[in-house]
């Protein structure tokens, strides 16, 4: 992980952020950082707009335990993906 990535994550769980913006990173996968430990359980936003991964984890509502809202728009070359609510997937979870 991109040392970048790695700071903003580590500030988002030291000072207790509810959200976090993970935009146009051209993240490949889901940033596995954002599930260790319990660090980041008070989040409630995540948006990740413009980035390559397409899969989410699959403990992503059990890790994460406040997300109501995850953002991500991806264009690929399958065309355009759009964001999807937390609540939706933690329905099907």
């Amino acid at each position: 992980m991109a040392s970048e990535l790695c700071k903003t994550i580590s500030v988002a769980r030291l000072e207790k952020h509810k959200n976090l913006f993970l935009n146009y990173r051209n993240l490949q996968h889901f940033p596995l950082e954002l599930l260790k430990d319990e660090g980041l359980q008070y989040l409630e936003r995540l948006y990740m707009k413009r980035n390559s991964r397409t899969t989410l984890p699959e403990n992503l509502a059990q890790k994460l335990p406040n997300l109501v809202e995850l953002i991500s728009v991806n264009l690929n070359s399958q065309g355009l993906s759009l964001g999807i609510s937390i609540n939706f997937l933690m329905f099907y979870l």
